[in-house]
């Protein structure tokens, strides 16, 4: 009778729970549509871009609008040199031909003249590691663990250059597209800490990261690893960025403003441009896999 008892509560209960389900439609209200620059300056010759947009709210499915009408400057302070972009197919470019704009070691500043106000934000180049090989291993059934899937699994081998802390931030590319189904990764001197080590190789998660376990590459993929040096500014940046897109769960980070290098000139304006201006050094190998 006892057992009987406890079933018909627990029916009760869970018929009590299910019916206090509702569905509720909040409105929210439309936020600013704020400007923001996704702005990179390479050490790579011919076309650079540099993109003012206007950001849409978060529930409009459509791509941020491209601001016209500004005027961008990017002058390399260490040699005196002044580059004007100018506006077309929706971006700011300037094409520096055979020649690079971004020198290792020079420092460059952003400037916008835009709505009657100027902004303007500083970075330094810095320097780039080389990336040695890319080795593949082909794992099949027998080899796999945990939510692995059968696949070639790539790992990436470079070395920190030594004498100095580098900053370096890892993307991977899958038959000529961002690979998204591995995360962008920074790293402080091949590690996760600052002068942890120094002219060591990428540690472990480094190398293997740049293959996913759920979505490994397949026969006839092209990989392609790029590592792009930063200043520590440009670091800081990204890792605050990075963490908050690819966290999730219980122990997700809590969202936060993420910061902006680009200062508005005049005093007391209230006016802001969001975004990043980072100047970085590439290098980058790919590999077929066969």
């Amino acid at each position: 009778m006892k057992n009987i008892r406890l079933y018909i509560v627990a029916l009760i209960a869970l018929y009590t729970l299910s019916s206090c389900e509702k569905v509720v439609d909040i409105k929210l209200p439309d936020g600013a549509k704020l400007p923001y620059v996704d702005a990179w300056i390479t050490d790579k010759p011919g076309r650079q871009t540099i993109k003012f947009l206007r950001a849409v709210n978060y529930l409009e499915n459509k791509e941020p609008e491209s601001i016209s009408g500004a005027q961008i400057v990017v002058t390399d302070v260490t040699d005196n040199k002044t580059y004007n972009f100018t506006w077309q197919n929706g971006a700011y470019q300037y094409d520096a031909g055979a020649a690079a704009i971004g020198i290792i070691g020079h420092t460059y500043k952003l400037t916008i003249n835009w709505d009657g106000q100027q902004f303007e934000a500083t970075d330094t180049l810095k320097r780039v590691t080389k990336i040695d090989s890319i080795s593949v291993e082909y794992r099949g059934e027998d080899d796999i663990e945990g939510d692995e899937k059968v696949g070639y699994y790539a790992e990436m081998h470079a070395r920190d250059l030594p004498g100095g802390t580098d900053y370096s931030w890892i993307r991977t590319y899958k038959n000529g597209l961002l690979n998204y189904h591995v995360t962008e990764m920074v790293a402080i001197d091949a590690s996760f800490y600052e002068n942890a080590s120094d002219g060591y190789i990428f540690i472990e998660p480094f190398r293997e990261g740049i293959t996913s376990e759920e979505h490994p590459y397949q026969k006839g993929d092209v990989v392609k690893v790029m590592i792009r040096s930063m200043s520590k500014p440009t670091y800081d940046f990204l890792d605050q960025l990075i963490d908050q897109l690819y966290s999730g769960g219980l122990f997700a980070e809590v969202l936060q403003n993420v910061p902006s290098n680009i200062f508005n000139k005049q005093a007391g304006s209230q006016t802001k441009i969001y975004g990043w201006f980072g100047t970085v050094a590439e290098t980058e190998l790919s590999k077929t896999i066969q």
